[in-house]
């Protein structure tokens, strides 16, 4: 198959090239300079595509240097079986979330990567979700800098509910940080946000990079039955700005969110000096 791609060259020079791909374009780029290499994901996997499987996902990651030193523990966390159990099993108002949400039945926070780094992992979610790396990197700048150590969406709760978050994410007076870790994944004890996803969404970095991945596929593959007018399969930029703020659909949260992670892409942010 002979494909024209677009070649970056240093910082300036863009061009085209005909190359002969013997896999997918979706997964292939030009390895001219440090950002562009063969074997990337790209592109957005058709609407519907089941997941790859983890060591299939993993087997297509490229090693990275680690930018958040800081990660390293959460970064090399795997779920236990109990913990997976839990979250599977979680239930929300409307019944088990991972019967509401198909896409959820696949996340496990187990990439299989020896000594991952951060980007090694968003790559392989990259993989086995089917959503462009560089997307990823740039909606994780938006969301956290990339630090699975962030807090977010300070509250206050009731007594009883501020025992029930994890002491980093208390402060005084009952207020607490209701977001935690890489992705931002938000819980609420009574079950209306994330159940089940503590304490994995800030123990874990994989289990918190899965679990975004597969609520932004949720969104795109045309399953969300209550976002409402507007709402279709395949729409890629509203449902990377759904993890902010999905309903009503298209809504101005939506739109200035995804005006922040376009500008963090078209920057690049992550591969400037001092990130």
């Amino acid at each position: 198959m002979i494909r024209a791609v677009v070649v970056i060259i240093g910082t300036g020079l863009i061009g085209t090239v005909s190359l002969a791909l013997a896999a997918p374009a979706s997964t292939r780029s030009v390895a001219v300079g440090p950002s562009l290499r063969f074997g990337a994901q790209t592109t957005w996997a058709p609407p519907g595509r089941r997941p790859l499987s983890d060591a299939r996902a993993a087997s297509l990651v490229v090693h990275h240097r680690e930018l958040r030193p800081g990660n390293a523990r959460a970064n090399a966390y795997v779920p236990s079986a109990a913990q997976l159990r839990a979250f599977h099993s979680a239930r929300d108002q409307y019944g088990v979330v991972d019967q509401g949400v198909r896409e959820f039945r696949y996340v496990t926070g187990r990439s299989g990567l020896r000594h991952p780094s951060t980007d090694d992992l968003i790559q392989w979610v990259a993989h086995k979700w089917g959503i462009p790396e560089d997307w990823i990197r740039a909606q994780l700048a938006q969301e956290s800098w990339w630090r699975q150590n962030d807090l977010g969406d300070e509250a206050t709760v009731s007594a009883r509910w501020y025992r029930r978050y994890p002491k980093q994410a208390r402060r005084s007076h009952n207020r607490v940080f209701s977001s935690m870790g890489i992705s931002q994944v938000k819980w609420i004890p009574d079950g209306s946000e994330d159940p089940g996803s503590e304490p994995l969404r800030w123990k874990s970095t994989a289990f918190a990079l899965d679990l975004y991945a597969a609520k932004v596929r949720f969104f795109y593959n045309g399953d969300c039955s209550w976002c409402g007018a507007g709402y279709s399969r395949g729409q890629a930029w509203n449902s990377i700005g759904g993890w902010y703020e999905p309903t009503p659909w298209n809504n101005s949260g939506q739109h200035w969110y995804i005006t922040q992670v376009k500008g963090y892409l078209a920057g690049r942010v992550w591969a400037r000096p001092g990130f």
